[in-house]
């Protein structure tokens, strides 16, 4: 991390980009040459993150003051790296950029093209700048990595030559976090000897164990790799993808011939140690792990083992529950069943089915290697069917039904970089209670508790009115339905937000694999507060998003009539590192008053509970599965004001959501699950 907030050296960028799911937090304290003259001090908050493998986003709060003013500024930055230049080739590496995008008040406006290329131990750098604020001509500079953790840096900025040194330091205990450090001086200005710089770089996610591994060289030919990231399937016949039938994935025929021969149905209940049926065991210790809706069974031959079941206690990813009931079933039954069957609930609604013999199962929880033998023989259908003739040992065990989730996480709400400070903030509770009633459907309560703020939200300051007291906020009956297999309907009444009454409805079709889901989303809201009387308002919002699995990545367009009743689109990327998902968006509206408003900002969202939760209970109380944390800011031409007030693209979304809560934040699809098979290990290797 440069200066300014870039990958770079000391002021001038480089042909780099943050690595991919990394993330920098960088404080400076240089002085902007251009206002040296009045500033007596000058302060740089500096944010960048990796979305993609050749695309770095960052954000910059600067604030200063001196003899005659003061600044503060926020202002955003992107670098985009040329792909496919192979990295030994002669070429050097190119990239395009841009500093200070967006906002009325410009301070470091600039574009710019770089190329820089590695040799030896040293990095050269040369490009050109189309300023007007900052880096207006050709720049170069030369980087030296005179040891793993120390770089001697030496640039020509387009004003100044500077020479700098940077720390970096290893990762600290194990984990993927470590430290930067720089010190810089101008050649051409000593009113300063130093100016200094320091941050935090850490990996989102936490997901690094959880990559595809390279097979042996025998099934090389399926894998290829990327530059920055683990291997990943380049292709895959669509053989591997069809899910079977259970009665097709049963029969002798092809390799399931070689698997052990199947028992019969009273040998499936032969007595293990503890003097209790086997399948009654099993059933028995996914209660104790806090597992619910649970039925186990077998056919009448003893070939096929099925598993139903519901997890709410893994609640990072619904993949830790898969892995977890895999592991159980492998260590407590007999390997003389050839097929296992597991079927996904969620709120007592059928979702997904995976079926896969039983022993590729056991082989890959024993070796990683088998990932893609389990992954040519697994079959996943939202198609989920029962054979007749399986017979279950319990109707069902450890039931949901009136058990309750209190759900406790912090609201946040911020100002940055206003005109009254850096950073204000309100911060609350909101205790969550969802009692569990009939297959799909609950009842949300919902309370507000403030717990602290900043000066500006006090009573009788700019923003007081801004800041209510403790108050019950929501009383809703939620009704989820699933139509046809990729066809949902979530259903909810009665007290949507604090003196709103209304509905709010959407519908959700997810043909295939997963790739691709539509939605539609109504609501009807009336507003009885005494200040706004008979306010009335309608929301219809249409949405389709592309899911690309090699980078996780989510491409979503909405459009319609939001919230605030005004009309118009909102695109999203988002991409997930491991739990962590990340999204940048752009919001285009016209507004109830005619005003035509751009906005864009960045959400981080966030597992804010612990992986695993207590068992449910009566009441389960636990931290959030998906907290988010967003910035926007009105896109305006230069000169223009930006005011706080406009809200546009609001698209209203309770907790309880199709996309949330029965497809695992939009991760329960075939083509996820299979992107991210180690998962499931890595939870029975943490969990058994």
């Amino acid at each position: 991390m440069s200066l300014q907030g870039y990958t770079g050296l000391l002021n001038i960028p480089n042909a780099a980009v943050t690595d991919q799911g990394k993330v920098v937090l960088f404080y400076s304290d240089q002085e902007e040459s251009s206002k040296r003259d009045w500033l007596n001090r000058e302060d740089s908050y500096i944010f960048s993150l990796g979305l993609l493998p050749c695309f770095e986003i960052g954000g910059r709060i600067t604030d200063g003051s001196g003899t005659s003013g003061w600044i503060r500024d926020l202002s955003a930055n992107f670098k985009i790296k040329m792909p496919f230049i192979p990295e030994d080739s002669y070429l050097p590496d190119l990239a395009f950029g841009m500093q200070d995008v967006g906002g009325g008040a410009k301070n470091f406006q600039t574009k710019y093209l770089v190329a820089s290329k590695e040799w030896w131990r040293l990095r050269f750098t040369m490009g050109y700048g189309f300023g007007p604020d900052r880096l207006d001509g050709a720049f170069g500079g030369l980087e030296l990595k005179a040891f793993d953790w120390l770089y001697l840096l030496g640039e020509r900025d387009t004003e100044e030559a500077n020479v700098g040194l940077r720390l970096v330091t290893p990762e600290l205990g194990g984990w993927p976090i470590s430290l930067q450090a720089t010190a810089k001086s101008s050649l051409d200005h000593r009113s300063r000897d130093l100016e200094f710089g320091i941050g935090l770089q850490f990996v989102l996610g936490m997901d690094r164990h959880n990559r595809q591994l390279v097979p042996d060289k025998a099934a090389a030919t399926v894998v290829g790799t990327s530059r920055n990231d683990s291997p990943v399937i380049a292709s895959k016949t669509k053989q591997f993808h069809e899910p079977a039938s259970v009665k097709e994935i049963a029969t002798p025929p092809g390799r399931l011939a070689m698997t052990t021969g199947g028992v019969t149905a009273a040998s499936a209940q032969d007595k293990v140690g503890d003097g209790k049926p086997a399948l009654q065991t099993l059933q028995e210790k996914l209660v104790a792990d806090g597992f619910q809706n649970i039925r186990v069974g077998t056919d009448p031959e003893g070939a096929l083992l099925v598993i139903e079941y519901e997890n709410r206690r893994y609640n990072y990813n619904q993949l830790d529950g898969l892995g977890v009931v895999i592991g159980t079933v492998v260590d407590n039954v007999s390997p003389d069943f050839e097929i296992l069957q597991l079927i996904i609930k969620v709120q007592g609604i059928r979702m997904l089915q995976l079926t896969a013999p039983l022993a590729d199962f056991r082989s890959f929880l024993q070796n990683p290697d088998n990932e893609y033998q389990l992954d040519g023989a697994l079959g996943i259908t939202t198609e989920v069917a029962v054979d007749d003739s399986v017979r279950f040992i319990d109707e069902k065990a450890n039931p949901s039904f009136l058990k309750s989730e209190l759900f406790l996480a912090p609201a946040l709400s911020t100002l940055v970089a206003s005109d009254y400070g850096n950073f204000d903030y309100m911060l609350s509770l909101k205790p969550d209670l969802y009692v569990n009633l009939w297959p799909g459907a609950v009842l949300n309560a919902r309370w507000d508790i403030p717990l602290d703020w900043s000066d500006v939200y006090d009573d009788g300051q700019v923003y007081g009115n801004s800041r209510k007291g403790s108050q019950f906020e929501r009383l809703m009956l939620f009704q989820a339905i699933k139509a046809t297999p990729s066809v949902m309907l979530n259903l909810g009444a009665g007290y949507i937000l604090r003196d709103t009454y209304g509905t709010l409805n959407e519908l959700m079709w997810t043909p295939g694999s997963g790739n691709h889901r539509f939605m539609l989303k109504h609501a009807y809201l009336d507003n009885t507060e005494s200040s706004v009387p008979d306010e009335k308002k309608s929301v219809y919002l249409g949405s389709y998003r592309y899911y690309s699995s090699p980078l996780d990545l989510y491409l979503i367009g909405t459009a319609g009539k939001f919230l605030d009743q005004d009309r118009g689109y909102r695109l999203e990327l988002k991409r997930f590192f491991g739990d962590t998902a990340l999204t940048i968006y752009f919001k285009d509206s016209q507004t109830a008053a005619e005003e035509h408003v751009q906005m864009g900002g960045v959400q981080f969202s966030i597992p804010l509970t612990f992986r695993r939760d207590m068992k449910p209970y009566i009441v389960q109380v636990k931290g959030s599965d998906e907290w988010s944390y967003s910035q926007e800011t009105k896109i305006i031409s230069p000169g223009e004001a930006n005011y706080l007030a406009t809200s546009i693209g609001v698209n209203p979304q309770p907790r309880y959501n199709l996309e949330r809560i029965f497809y695992n934040r939009d991760r329960l699809t075939e083509d996820y699950i299979r992107k991210h098979l180690l998962r499931l290990r890595d939870a029975y290797l943490t969990y058994r």
